[in-house]
């Protein structure tokens, strides 16, 4: 018998080793499980969400507030459920293919042995990337470094080798299963193959067919248990019934433990008020994916043809479902009322003429009694503060605790009014807060660096880890505000976590600042969520300002704008809870819930950064229909954008010839991608515009975050260490030198 040559065989040992077959069969047939290892993938090459910090969500995670060897303890136990999740979905779609595991013992386990190259391939590429991360931008020795990755390390093994001992005790091989007779039958050669039916069943089938020949795949090597390469048996003479048997036990052994894991995660839902079992939200994005991926595979262990047509089902009667009150979950403003729901419609929204006036006389009488302090002829200075997250919600504090600190207090002494979109209007209200309870107190504290230090902290965590264990299937939890009872979702989780990081001092009904704005001591805020239904903007005071929406000096009326107290003054308006204001102002679409309005038909509000990220639209307004008691009592006026970036136009360089997906998406993205730059032209020409119609000087000055393409800070509910270091050092950009010696000059 001629021999084959040596490398055609050793070739042929290469192309059927079991690890490489099972890759083969995974980019063949399984092409959804790869999907998300190309989203981990990709996430830790920072090559997607990197404008919103996804990939430092993996590679600095925090926990309880800091980066440790808990926190990426914690990431390396998720990501072990998620290999778990993996293996245990790849088994169950592929382990009938390789019927010689059924003759192994722990089948199971050697599966997993040998389907660990994307594992491995991962966990070695994430040390890679977080080790020259750490060491390349933050300031970590290399100690530290190693005892992170080793805290990731060991939280990976500790959840591998629970699942194990759990398959390694409840999964059956041939021998468990048929008894010790047939041991002595398996390891016979071919001449065991008739004892072996014989055994098994007294009648002649031999299950080894055409049709099972085509699905099977062949393997001539594995790694066996003490990770020594090995040949496979032969198994034609086994019996079908007896090796799908095998598989059967494990398949359901194994939906046990998928359905196990995902109530425990669920469970956590129960604890997540408590921080210490708020988990980094890079850990929870893996939980999620994996409940997706132990969810499909219990399905398909038990319905296998039937699944994707069962949750095709299940998904459209919870659509329908929720439609009904007993099952629709509604994000609310708490503390207003929602009995007695209010006609939303344009003759509804036209204020009379006689509240306008009303109105403007309150407003007038407002600014009198800031201007008692001032000297005969102030300068009135309108801050605005653009959107951005916790990004903008730091820099907006460090910028005003500045400025402010500069011009000796003069800065906010002479603020009329602070509008602003997102985390930009957060930090401006806990500025604003604390600049009262030094009025009251006769104190400067409000210039601490604790406070600033209060605005660097971990919003995201909570609201992601409620979104997985909460807000995406089951949601448990109510609370009681002002008598109403509420759901516990991820915006009341925002609300606690930001309530927690302010001392408590913003949790007050908005009611509570009517009384010092009217008297002066602070600048009233004016927050413009967008509504989703019309495109119109929410506005929302403690002092009345229909003015903004309808002009008391004519009959025409501006639809783009809604006034909240008048709107929903029969709903107790002013009792909102101040914090749920912040909120809805900084509802980023999908990472916070939209908010529902109690109206007919029912509105729903978002962020107020799709419409007016900067606040200038709001501060234009307020000006042209006050401009004549600004230039009778004012010496001028000072509007000071306090930015979340640098102010610039950039061009997009696009090559002469594009593909044809880019030229499919092109119109859409880059308008998309340039919404905050549109933006800028428009708010351009109203400040072109205010200095024609204002008789009195108007100074523009740009307070600017350093944030560019090259030196991006994420748009996120959470900053790394490096990015704060950014913020803070915005202070020390010359062209900030030169606004706060402009500021001072016309302080003076």
């Amino acid at each position: 018998m001629k021999k084959r040559p040596l490398t055609k065989s050793f070739l042929l040992k290469v192309v059927y080793f079991f690890p490489l077959q099972l890759l083969f069969v995974h980019f063949k047939k399984n092409q959804q499980l790869l999907l998300f290892w190309l989203l981990l993938f990709l996430t830790i090459f920072q090559q997607i969400g990197n404008k919103y910090g996804v990939p430092l969500l993996f590679l600095e995670p925090e926990y309880l507030g800091e980066l440790s060897i808990w926190s990426y303890g914690i990431v390396g136990f998720a990501l072990g459920s998620f290999v778990m999740a993996f293996n245990i979905s790849s088994y169950i779609m592929n382990g009938f293919r390789f019927p010689f595991l059924a003759t192994l013992s722990k089948p199971f386990f050697k599966y997993c042995i040998n389907n660990s190259f994307l594992p491995l391939l991962f966990i070695l590429t994430y040390l890679y990337c977080t080790y020259n991360f750490l060491d390349q931008y933050e300031s970590y020795s290399r100690t530290e470094i190693i005892k992170f990755l080793a805290g990731f390390i060991a939280g990976y093994i500790i959840f591998v080798s629970i699942s194990m001992l759990y398959f390694m005790a409840t999964n059956k091989d041939l021998e468990k299963l048929f008894g010790k007779e047939l041991a002595k039958v398996m390891g016979s050669d071919t001449d065991g193959e008739e004892p072996a039916r014989l055994l098994l069943h007294k009648k002649e089938r031999n299950w080894y067919n055409k049709e099972v020949l085509e699905k099977t795949w062949r393997v001539e090597s594995y790694i066996g248990s003490r990770f020594r390469l090995k040949a496979t048996r032969p198994f034609s003479h086994y019996d079908y019934e007896m090796l799908t048997k095998v598989f059967r036990q494990n398949h359901v052994n194994a939906s046990f433990f998928e359905i196990a894991v995902i109530i425990s995660i669920l469970a956590l839902g129960w604890f997540r008020e408590v921080d210490a079992f708020i988990i980094p939200a890079g850990s929870t994005i893996i939980m999620v994916i994996t409940m997706a991926l132990m969810a499909s595979s219990a399905l398909r262990s038990w319905l296998r043809g039937w699944t994707l047509l069962v949750i095709l089902v299940f998904f459209v009667g919870l659509n329908q479902l929720s439609k009904y009150d007993s099952y629709y979950f509604e994000n609310r403003l708490y503390g207003l009322k929602y009995d007695n729901p209010v006609t939303y419609d344009n003759e509804q929204l036209i204020v009379s003429d006689e509240a306008v006036k009303q109105d403007i006389k309150s407003t007038k009488k407002q600014l009198s009694n800031w201007k008692k302090s001032k000297d005969k002829k102030p300068k009135a200075v309108f801050i605005a503060t653009s959107g951005g997250g916790s990004r903008a919600m730091l820099w907006s504090m460090i910028a005003l605790q500045h400025l402010d600190s500069i011009t000796s207090g003069k800065l906010y002494n002479h603020t009329l009014l602070n509008t602003g979109s997102s985390g930009g209007m957060i930090g401006s209200a806990y500025y604003r807060e604390l600049a009262l309870q030094d009025k009251i107190n006769g104190t400067q504290d409000r210039f601490q660096k604790k406070y600033a230090a209060n605005m660097e902290r971990d919003l995201l965590n909570p609201v992601f880890f409620t979104l997985a264990v909460n807000d995406m299937l089951i949601r448990t939890g109510r609370f009681d505000y002002n008598s109403d009872t509420y759901w516990k979702d991820r915006g009341y989780a925002f609300e606690n976590s930001l309530n927690q990081i302010t001392n408590k001092l913003l949790d007050k009904p908005l009611s509570y600042y009517n009384k010092p704005v009217s008297e002066g001591l602070i600048p009233m805020m004016i927050f413009s969520p967008s509504i989703i239904n019309d495109g119109r903007r929410m506005l929302i005071s403690s002092q009345r300002i229909s003015y903004i929406c309808q002009a008391a000096h004519s009959k025409i009326f501006d639809t783009e704008n809604v006034e909240y107290l008048s709107l929903f003054e029969k709903n107790q308006a002013e009792n909102i809870r101040f914090l749920s204001v912040l909120r809805a102002n900084a509802s980023f679409p999908y990472i916070m819930p939209t908010v529902s309005l109690p109206t007919d038909p029912k509105l729903e509000i978002f962020d107020s950064g799709m419409r007016d990220n900067y606040g200038i639209k709001t501060t234009v307004k307020f000006i042209y229909e006050l401009k004549d008691w600004l230039e009778i009592n004012t010496s001028g006026i000072i509007i000071l954008q306090i930015r979340d970036g640098l102010k610039d136009i950039t061009i997009a360089h696009t090559n002469t010839k594009r593909s044809i997906a880019s030229e499919m998406l092109s119109p859409f993205g880059s308008l998309y991608g340039n919404l905050f730059q549109i933006q800028d032209y428009n708010n351009d020409e109203l400040l072109e515009y205010t200095t024609s119609w204002y008789n009195g000087p108007v100074e523009i000055l740009n307070y600017q975050l350093n944030k560019s393409k090259k030196q991006n800070i994420s748009l996120s509910w959470h900053l790394t260490a490096k990015e704060k270091r950014l913020i803070f050092s915005s202070i020390q950009m010359p062209q900030n030198k030169e606004v706060e010696d402009k500021l001072k000059e016309l302080l003076q």
